[in-house]
């Protein structure tokens, strides 16, 4: 007669493991600080198509990161001064500077993976028309709101790039800072280090009559090709940095499903963006 199984109690009654904290529609999860999926998988929920009043849409990857977070090699040397050779001055010097110096990581020791995009969402017109040569005005492309303590004490994010091309860095990306309401509310410190946050500067008005920031518009086309352009550099360059091609992500569906997250960046073309990324990674 064959022996019956009998488990301790203690096994029996022993809970299965808790399953970890996922967050938001793109499932951040709090205990590695990643969102669900593979890369690829991450960005094109990360990538989706941001429109007025924080609608998302599905939109297609761009091939280069559908290439470069599946199976391309790691950013070379190469890379690295293509996307330096690129920067105007005098964030060129800076950026040479910095170029062999490590990128932020977590306080755990957790590496820099995430690269979000931004827009300023600034000035703001309220109900009176953009201006008319929108990337020449002195007023749109100025650095001095972010630099003094006009919209915060601190730079509010790594780097700022205005409609011209020009950039300034608020924080080095050794530093680890912290930009969305994921990092900043949700999941506190920790996350610190595992994103770097690129605002790209954009303006902003109230959606017909509306009188309340909930109901604002960017203007088409939404960015210039100047910051398309940097973007890019910028992407290479910090990828080069760190040593791997980051994951490139949007600040609205970063905080998707987080109570008022923001509604940016609005109008933003994904295929430019990849389009000049792709120039520059053709380098040998």
């Amino acid at each position: 007669m064959r022996k019956s199984l009998i488990l301790p109690l203690a096994l029996i009654a022993a809970p299965f493991p808790a399953l970890a904290e996922e967050i938001g529609e793109c499932r951040f999860d709090r205990d590695t600080l990643t969102f669900a999926g593979t890369p690829i998988e991450q960005a094109s929920c990360l990538l989706r198509k941001i429109e007025k009043f924080a609608v998302r849409k599905p939109q297609p990857v761009p091939p280069v990161f559908s290439r470069l977070l599946t199976n391309a090699p790691s950013p070379s040397a190469a890379h690295k001064a293509a996307a330096i050779a690129a920067f105007p001055e005098p964030y060129r010097a800076y950026a040479q500077v910095h170029a062999d110096a490590p990128v932020s990581q977590t306080e755990e020791g957790v590496p820099l993976q995430y690269y979000v995009i931004h827009d300023t969402s600034t000035p703001f017109y309220k109900s009176d028309p953009f201006p008319k040569r929108l990337d020449q005005d002195l007023k749109v492309n100025s650095f001095q709101p972010y630099i003094s303590d006009e919209i915060a004490n601190e730079p509010v994010a790594h780097i700022f790039l205005n409609r011209v091309g020009q950039i300034w860095a608020g924080h080095e990306f050794q530093e680890p800072w912290r930009a969305t309401k994921l990092e900043s509310r949700v999941v506190g410190p920790r996350a610190r280090g595992r994103f770097v946050h690129i605002e790209t500067v954009q303006p902003r008005r109230f959606v017909g009559d509306a009188t309340t920031r909930a109901a604002t518009e960017g203007p088409k086309p939404g960015f210039s090709k100047a910051q398309y352009r940097m973007l890019a550099a910028l992407y290479v360059y910090v990828s080069a940095r760190a040593g791997r091609w980051l994951i490139p992500a949007q600040h609205n569906t970063v905080d998707a499903g987080i109570p008022d997250a923001h509604d940016d960046p609005q109008n933003f073309d994904m295929k430019q963006f990849g389009k000049e990324v792709e120039k520059l990674v053709k380098v040998s």
